[in-house]
């Protein structure tokens, strides 16, 4: 993996060597990933388990507060793992060596730009969002004329098919985060500039790549339900509830299992894509096919 390809990598050729790049060292990147995993498990799942509900949260809308720093503390944790696992691909693909401490170390010393840089893209997707949003839907409540069913639905599938295409596009160009800012240092807009500088021209290759990454991560807890026998429980507005609370924190678990095969999985098609892409950006292709025609 050290070697620059001497030409553009297809779609399967990038998803072919991440798979690659994680079965050579697995045995790094499956405890390193759920170093970082099981806190940022625990910290998600216990507002999921909890059994506050709707009526609660009128009466003490305070009481909810905890439960979003717990969010955020599981999705801080979330970047951590994903820094270091970035890390670690860095450093073995550049021929030099790795392990969980020194990725870790490498993580925490870029979280505070990466916490930030993250903080920046949402911002980024939830103004996308209502730009695009609100045009679309004044016009739809233009066109179907006086609040009616028809009117009603129509509203609802456009703005959900809006959805999607805005959070597709947001993914594909922040795909490259991760990389830019763990393993090239870079500060959050700075980061974000990188992401989307490298993503330009190669739009619809990284988008498959980011469907192809979001069927990886949504694959634990999926598998984890099936094989409990409680998939239709997935989306449940409580599953703790629905299916028990020990049940559900030992689907939890078998997840966080299928989690340290995705996860690295996930960042080794991501890092990847972010070398081919900065071979192109870089000229340094170019560079390496000079070298081996000078012999």
């Amino acid at each position: 993996m050290s070697a620059i390809p001497l030409r553009l990598l297809d779609f399967g050729e990038v998803l072919d060597l991440g798979f690659g790049l994680f079965r050579r060292d697995y045995r790094l990147y499956m405890p390193l990933a759920l170093v970082g995993l099981v806190p940022a498990m625990v910290a998600t799942v216990i507002p999921t388990a909890s059994e506050l509900d709707a009526e609660a949260i009128l009466a003490d809308p305070g009481a909810v507060l905890p439960f979003f720093g717990l969010m955020a503390v599981g999705m801080v944790f979330s970047l951590l793992t994903w820094g270091a696992l970035a890390a670690a691909m860095d450093n073995l693909m550049g021929d030099r060596p790795a392990s969980i401490g020194s990725s870790y170390a490498r993580a925490l010393a870029a979280l505070p730009r990466l916490v930030a840089a993250g903080i920046l893209a949402v911002v980024l997707l939830a103004a996308v969002i209502f730009l695009v949003a609100f045009p679309i839907l004044a016009l739809v409540t233009l066109a179907t004329g006086a609040p009616s069913v028809a009117g009603v639905v129509i509203t609802t599938i456009v703005f959900f098919a809006m959805a999607v295409a805005v959070v597709g596009w947001w993914a594909t160009h922040v795909f490259m985060l991760v990389p830019a800012t763990v393993v090239e240092g870079r500060g959050p807009f700075a980061g974000l500039r990188r992401s989307f500088g490298l993503v330009r021209g190669s739009r619809m290759r990284t988008f498959f790549v980011v469907v192809v990454a979001w069927f990886i991560s949504v694959m634990p807890g999926v598998a984890a339900y099936a094989l409990a026998g409680s998939a239709g429980d997935l989306f449940a507005a409580n599953p703790a509830q629905t299916i028990g609370l020990v049940r559900f924190w030992v689907i939890q678990i078998v997840g966080l299992g299928f989690q340290s095969v995705t996860t690295p999985l996930m960042m080794a098609c991501a890092m990847v894509l972010f070398t081919d892409l900065k071979a192109r950006s870089e000229g340094t292709d170019l560079e390496a096919a000079a070298r081996a025609m000078a012999g």
